[in-house]
């Protein structure tokens, strides 16, 4: 400031001494002429020396206060009227929820002392899933389905369940219910956070259970709740064993094993899986030989959306060893297969043999596959025929329009 006042007045001086000065023509020009483009350097240098005051002032101002007392804070609450759907009593309903049922609140802070935050709550509350109305598999009634996500803490997904109603073909796994601890998505075993969506859920091992001949070992239950970002609805799963691990039941010689799997979502079934095996086997050791047979049966289901396909196999093996030096094994396996959505019927036969002697070995192994009933998604003859209503193939050069289905397909195998 006091170095553009002193520039300023400087220039003052300059304008008022040059015309008092006795100078030759030519010269007194030449310092007018400098003097009259000096005029608006003179107004700014004197508008910049008010400006530096004003910026002085206002620094004054800024140091006087304390930004640890500062502090912004922004919230917002959005609290709809929401409503069952399809629209209408709730038994008829996919998704029902209470009016008040779903809450959205946001709270943004900001201060010298505690920096910038965010609290994100997201909440659906006093509503379930009808799975599905008219043909109901499951119903699910939900207290609440909280989301919150905050500065300087992982988040945090709270899902408490007040029941569930096994229904229809899902009625044989009612017994899991009391199984499945309705508040263990609360505070869960773990939170999966991926781009793309949160997952919580938890996974329990059940204990064995052997009484004289029978024995029930490697149980396992677990269920989640997968919560995407973005697209995808929300899904529920839950489990009783797996494919990977499936319980196993021994009765004597005779075992079995077997696992459900089931995935829902308010869109409807997302994945059912079942799969029940029961297996007999006997085996025998002479000392120079010894051999063993195993039979099994099984049924295998698979749902999944509007597809799915039932699956029932037989499989028989058997195997002899003589001293280490030779031994055979054969396996047989049958399966029939009925897949939902084509409506075909297929079956499916397998035998495989290996032979090992001495220091040499060799296996035959020979499949088949026959579709022994539907066919809804083939064409049929007539269609690969292009033959119209009237039992003609179209052809425009003949006189009708038409000439004979059957002439036309046997002229298709003639001499030219």
């Amino acid at each position: 400031t006091n170095a553009l006042t002193a520039l300023a007045k400087a220039v003052d001086q300059l304008i008022i001494a040059i015309p008092t000065l006795g100078l030759p023509p030519v010269l007194k020009a030449q310092l007018e002429r400098l003097v009259a483009s000096l005029a608006p350097v003179h107004k700014l240098l004197n508008d910049a020396a008010a400006l530096t005051k004003k910026i002085a002032e206002i620094i004054s101002f800024v140091q006087g206060l304390d930004p640890s007392n500062l502090s912004i804070r922004a919230s917002f609450d959005w609290r709809p009227t929401m409503h069952n759907f399809p629209d209408g009593p709730q038994k008829d309903a996919l998704f029902y929820i209470a009016p008040d049922g779903m809450v959205l609140s946001i709270d943004a802070r900001a201060s010298g002392k505690d920096g910038v935050g965010v609290d994100v709550l997201a909440q659906l509350s006093n509503f379930g899933l009808n799975l599905f109305p008219g043909a109901s598999l499951l119903n699910i009634g939900i207290d609440r389905l909280s989301f919150r996500a905050s500065n300087g803490r992982k988040p945090e997904v709270d899902v408490v369940m007040n029941g569930m109603a096994w229904q229809g073909v899902l009625g044989f796994i009612a017994t899991l219910e009391e199984l499945i601890p309705m508040d263990g998505f609360a505070d869960p075993p773990y939170v999966d956070v991926a781009p793309s969506r949160i997952k919580a859920g938890f996974d329990l091992a059940l204990p064995s259970i052997a009484v004289g001949v029978f024995a029930l070992e490697n149980m396992s239950l677990g269920a989640d709740v997968s919560i995407p970002f973005l697209g995808e609805a929300v899904t529920v799963g839950f489990y009783f064993c797996t494919r990977e691990k499936p319980f196993r039941l021994t009765v004597m010689c005779v075992g079995g094993g077997g696992f459900v799997g089931v995935r829902l979502s308010p869109k409807g079934l997302v994945l059912l899986e079942m799969s029940l095996e029961a297996c007999a086997e006997l085996a025998i050791d002479l000392g120079v030989a010894s051999g063993s047979v195993s039979i099994a049966v099984g049924i295998y289901l698979r749902l999944e959306g509007n597809d799915g396909s039932l699956t029932g196999y037989f499989r028989i093996r058997g195997e002899v060893d003589v001293l280490g030096i030779i031994s055979a094994s054969i396996t047989l396996e049958l399966s029939l297969t009925y897949d939902f959505g084509s409506g075909k019927m297929i079956g499916r036969a397998s035998i495989s043999i290996e032979v090992s002697i001495f220091m040499f070995s060799f296996s035959v192994s020979v499949s088949c596959e026959r579709k022994l009933a539907g066919a809804n998604s083939d064409p049929t003859f007539a269609q690969l025929l292009g033959i119209a209503d009237d039992g003609t193939v179209p052809d425009p050069g003949a006189p009708d329009g038409g000439v004979p289905a059957w002439t036309t397909y046997c002229l298709a195998f003639a001499e030219v």
